[in-house]
């Protein structure tokens, strides 16, 4: 069988964060790389795998991880609203 290479974009943002460490639980913390851009990282979330700060708007930096990671499973997560900014549209920033 195979492990999956998994890429998480947005990994600091609220969705990202908790599904990280899930992920990483289940198929190993080095196939799970998070990704994240605005917000520094929790802890965890760099110390306990892989971690990159990059815009996901740079596709050459984007490709290499994909590459260097061999990845086969991207959740993209980058910029996606959460339940907070839900609640307070104004006044939250995007991961």
């Amino acid at each position: 069988m195979t492990m999956r290479k998994i890429l998480i974009t947005g990994a600091t943002g609220q969705i990202g964060s908790e599904l990280t460490p899930l992920l990483r639980r289940r198929y190993g913390a080095d196939n799970v790389i998070a990704a994240g851009h605005r917000r520094p990282p929790d802890p965890e979330l760099s110390t306990e795998g892989p971690f990159y700060s990059m815009d996901i708007r740079d596709a050459a930096a984007l490709e290499q991880i994909i590459k260097n990671h061999q990845i086969d499973t991207v959740f993209h997560l980058a910029a996606l609203l959460s339940a907070v900014a839900e609640t307070k549209p104004q006044g939250h920033r995007m991961c």
